[in-house]
């Protein structure tokens, strides 16, 4: 039975070969009909000109030189195919009418049998014909072609130049000027030592697009700090009567001068032909400079100890002041060289980076007496200087040095006066008020002191009030005797420190003793004074303002911590506060979650135990954002409570101040895996997919879904815009690859969220592509068979037929396919009943 069925299935094989030998000879025959070598042509794209027809007409009536007009045109085809691609129309560059504002060749997205409306521009030529070209591509097999017409313009009005040039001459293309026009709402306005913007609005008053507009400031001899290589502005064009707004931003030097500037402006610009044209422009700026330059002085000299023998170590201690606005940069504490004190420290000069307006700081020097002084005043001069400043500033201090040994050897005849206890006003003293000065005058030698005389000498600006001289008969050894001196600033005194020189005359003896002593009193002068406001200046309510304040960082995000900067700053330049109480208020917030900022580990409530007239303090706070507080600006108010003395009596009062915290809700875009579409062939199209969702709480911007790697990815971007919050979307894209085997790319989103910062989202992905299936021959080979072969030698080959062979081939295959099956299965279930016979 089993040579039976070996015998059928090579029957049926011989029967199937047989017929493919048929089938395939038919395809040999084909083949040679289609070429002499059996290979199929290769179609090469084909030009097809004249395949479309236009149909044309104008919005005027009437166009004249320089007139703008709209030129209708409506595109047919003239052959029956719907794949036409990039149709683009050129236009002659020499005509007498040009595009308007556009780009040459202008390519159409129309529709056949659609108008399009193109703007042109008469130059004024003789020639009323505008040749142009329309060219074309089809999609399906590359062909394309070209499609050539003047169109007539029969509407433009012709005007030939009288001044003898003719109707064929070249046309003057500068003759289209634009016109540009600087506008502003108002002069700006900025203070020296900050930065000002400064606004403009170009207007073009012409009906030509204007080209590479280029705004140049002329900053030479403006008080303008410049930190860049290049200072202008640039606008791509500017269309017929329309407004472009730029601006300029500049630092103003501190030192500026407070009056209206003028700044020249150069514009320079192109016509739609290229001809340059360039025009000069002013406009005006006005700078305000409340600013005082920087000032130091020298207060609150004293040596430690007050009384120093010879031979003793010593510190002399002193704060540098800067009574000026604005900072004192480079500061140089020097001193002169004496002959009475050893210099302890290394060296003499101190150095301070910078000193900033109404601030102090505390200086310190070590000396040591020189063996053989004798007891007496003895004066350290101190040098200040600092960047702005030529020649340094000199004070002079005095130490008291006792020489115990001295005073035994002349205590019979020794008289030796001093003066101690030096006092001057503390806080500045404003122009025409009376002030006090005084020190006591001290014999520290062994007998009596007769014809004492001190005189004091304090200038033509600071007026004595009282006498200037005090004669005293005798003071006794060891006797301290006070004295005091009235004076007032006169009115046009000087916002600076002024010297009071003391003269102590009197005899040792035989000899007549001249001493010195310096004073320095602060003068201040009101920016407005008069005798009518003089007692509303001395009771002038000190205020306190936030003069600086910033977050970090600058813009705070929901849910987050921040820290909070502030200063404080007492305005009064004559009174001090004391006490105050400085407490925080958000009043905008959640149900849910309370106040919008919330302080960590501490409360909202600050203190502050003095504030002296001018002097700032800075305090920190760390805040927590609640994570439902919607993107703004929030108003916070601080409340101020102090206190204060007037007129020696201590009064409160209460003020406010208010700034702003902006607050962003952070974006937040999830997106899910990429799917890739499988199975992927190279050179063919793949597609993936991916969802995204908008989780945070606010908008994003210019949402764009692209396409990254080695790919062809011509129709991959996907521009989403505006994607409101809790919104979803999908994205579906081809891509092709470009290589077998796996290939690596990625799914980018990009946005902006609502600070305006751009964000970038990458999700990679794999693609595993394979070679694309070789194109078979509809023939079927089998081993040891050539196709080429007849059936024996000396056949004749068969001629081609139309007769559907290959699915009659492929049909009686599978019926016999089938029928071998049933056979063979018949004759298996008969062999086990027969065994099963056997075993019974």
């Amino acid at each position: 039975m089993r040579k039976r069925e070996k015998g059928f299935i090579l029957v049926f094989m011989m029967v199937l070969m047989l017929l493919v030998n048929s089938v395939t000879f038919s395809i040999e025959v084909f083949a040679e009909e289609g070429s002499g070598t059996g290979e199929p042509d290769v179609k090469k794209p084909a030009e097809i000109n004249e395949a479309i027809d236009i149909a044309y007409s104008v919005s005027e009536e009437s166009i004249h030189e320089g007139e703008v007009f709209d030129l209708i045109i409506t595109l047919k085809k003239k052959i029956d195919r719907e794949d036409f691609s990039d149709i683009r129309i050129k236009f002659d560059t020499t005509a007498s009418f040009q595009v308007s504002g556009l780009p040459n060749p202008y390519t159409l997205d129309i529709k056949f049998d659609e108008s399009q409306e193109i703007e042109m521009l008469y130059t004024g030529g003789s020639d009323k014909n505008l040749p142009i070209t329309i060219e074309y591509e089809f999609i399906n097999d590359g062909d394309f072609g070209s499609t050539k017409r003047n169109l007539y313009i029969s509407e433009a009005k012709y005007e030939p130049d009288t001044g003898g040039g003719g109707g064929g001459g070249e046309v003057d293309l500068s003759k289209y000027k634009p016109v540009l026009e600087l506008g502003s709402s108002d002069i700006p306005t900025g203070k020296a030592g900050r930065t000002i913007n400064i606004p403009l609005s170009i207007f073009n008053n012409s009906n030509y697009e204007a080209r590479n507009i280029k705004i140049t400031p002329d900053l030479k001899g403006l008080p303008f700090a410049i930190n860049q290589m290049t200072v202008y502005e640039t606008v791509d064009k500017l269309s017929a009567n329309q407004t472009v707004n730029v601006e300029f931003r500049f630092n103003i030097d501190k030192y500026a001068e407070e009056k209206t500037y003028t700044l020249p402006l150069t514009i320079e610009y192109k016509n739609i032909y290229n001809i340059d044209f360039t025009e000069n422009k002013e406009i005006y700026i006005n700078i305000d400079n409340t600013n005082l330059p920087p000032q130091l002085v020298v207060r609150d000299a004293v040596s430690n100890p007050r009384e120093i023998k010879p031979e003793d170590n010593f510190t002399v201690n002193f704060d540098v002041w800067n009574m000026g606005t604005l900072e004192a940069e480079n500061v140089i504490v020097d001193l002169e060289s004496n002959d009475y004190f050893y210099f302890m420290d290394n060296v003499t000069k101190k150095y301070l980076f910078e000193l900033k307006g109404l601030h102090n700081e505390a200086i310190t020097y070590s000396f040591k007496a020189k063996k053989d002084l004798d007891s007496g005043t003895y004066g350290i001069t101190i040098l200040l200087k600092h960047k702005d400043l030529s020649n340094p500033e000199q004070y002079t201090m005095y130490v008291t040095v006792i020489n115990d040994a001295a005073e035994e050897d002349d205590k019979e005849e020794n008289v030796d006066i001093i003066t101690e206890n030096v006092i001057t006003p503390r806080s500045s003293v404003l122009t025409e008020q009376p002030f006090t000065v005084s020190f006591d005058i001290k014999n520290m030698g062994t007998t009596k002191a007769k014809d004492v005389k001190v005189t004091v000498e304090s200038g033509d600006k600071i007026l004595p009030r009282s006498l200037n001289i005090i004669n005293i008969a005798e003071v006794e050894a060891g006797e301290s005797i006070n004295a005091a001196f009235s004076f007032m600033a006169s009115k046009d005194c000087e916002n600076r420190t002024y010297p009071i020189k003391a003269v102590i005359e009197y005899k040792n003896g035989e000899e007549t003793v001249r001493k010195e002593q310096y004073m320095g009193v602060l003068i201040e002068r009101p920016e407005e004074e008069n005798e009518e406001e003089e007692e509303e200046i001395l009771n002038t309510v000190p205020k306190i303002i936030i003069s600086e304040y910033f977050s970090d960082p600058g813009m705070v995000n929901a849910g987050e911590n921040f820290a909070l900067h502030m200063t404080f700053l007492n305005t009064s330049k004559i009174r001090a506060v004391e006490n105050m109480k400085i407490t925080l208020i958000v009043n905008e917030g959640s149900e849910q979650t309370g106040s919008v900022f919330t302080p960590v580990q501490s409360s909202n409530t600050f203190y502050i135990d003095y504030l002296g007239p001018g002097e700032s303090s800075s305090k920190e706070m760390v805040m927590y954002t609640i994570p439902d507080a919607k993107a703004k600006t929030y108003v916070v108010k601080a409340l101020f409570e102090y206190e204060y003395i007037e007129q020696k009596q201590v009064k409160t009062n209460n003020s406010e101040d208010v700034f702003g915290i902006p607050v962003i809700q952070p974006a937040k875009l999830e997106t899910s895996d990429v799917i890739v579409e499988e199975p992927a062939f190279v050179g063919e199209p793949v597609y993936i997919t991916a969802e995204f969702y908008n989780m945070g709480k606010v908008m994003l911007s210019n949402l764009m879904v692209k396409v990254e790697g080695e790919f062809d990815t011509r129709e991959s971007n996907y521009f989403v815009g505006n994607f409101e919050s809790g919104y979803s979307d999908y994205y579906e894209a081809s891509i092709i690859p470009l290589m077998p085997g796996e290939t690596k790319g990625v799914l980018v989103f990009t946005f902006e969220d609502a600070a305006g910062k751009e964000h970038r989202i990458e999700k990679e992905f794999t693609v595993n592509a394979m070679e694309a299936a070789p194109v078979i021959n509809p023939g079927i080979d089998f081993p040891g068979i050539d196709p080429g072969m007849g059936m024996g030698p000396g056949m004749p080959e068969p001629q081609g037929s139309k007769f559907p062979l290959i699915p009659v081939v492929i049909g009686g295959a599978v019926l016999v396919g089938i029928i071998i099956l049933v056979i063979v299965l018949k004759r298996r279930k008969k062999r086990k009943e027969l065994m099963l016979d056997e075993d019974i």
